[in-house]
């Protein structure tokens, strides 16, 4: 996939590309602002049941590449497509992180074996503003 012309498209890109990877993983998609992907990068590999995912690590290759946003995507090997609490955590994060970078945060998507999830339209994602976030240090 050179561009990403639709989110359906993406996921069902990745469930045949990573879906069944037998540990979690974290991968990033950099994209340009005409939406073509300049990077497909694995950024954390855990275990059966989990990975840890640093915004040190993704933000460090993002500025890189010159990156003008990024999908994350996230699979689960047990086939589940609900976000975890420790998931719900990691977008929360990365959702203020994009944000202090000006990075956009295009999408974070778990997939698995039998399909994905997008959590972009969920109630799980919050439009987070810069300067509310500058307020809240006073």
């Amino acid at each position: 996939m050179k561009k990403i012309t639709s989110m359906e498209a993406l996921g069902r890109y990745l469930v045949v590309r990573y879906g069944a990877t037998p540990q979690e993983t974290c991968w990033i998609i950099a994209v340009d602002t005409q939406l073509s992907i300049i990077d497909e990068v694995l950024v954390a590999k855990g275990t059966l049941n989990q990975v840890g995912i640093h915004p040190r690590d993704v933000f460090r290759h993002l500025t890189a590449v010159n990156a003008y946003g990024f999908m994350m995507i996230h699979n689960h090997p047990s086939g589940h497509l609900d976000a975890s609490a420790a998931d719900l955590q990691v977008l929360r994060q990365f959702m203020v992180c994009s944000e202090l970078m000006a990075i956009k945060f295009f999408d974070f998507l778990i997939i698995a074996a039998n399909g994905y999830r997008s959590y972009r339209f969920s109630s799980h994602w919050k439009k987070i503003h810069l300067q509310s976030l500058l307020d809240n240090l006073d």
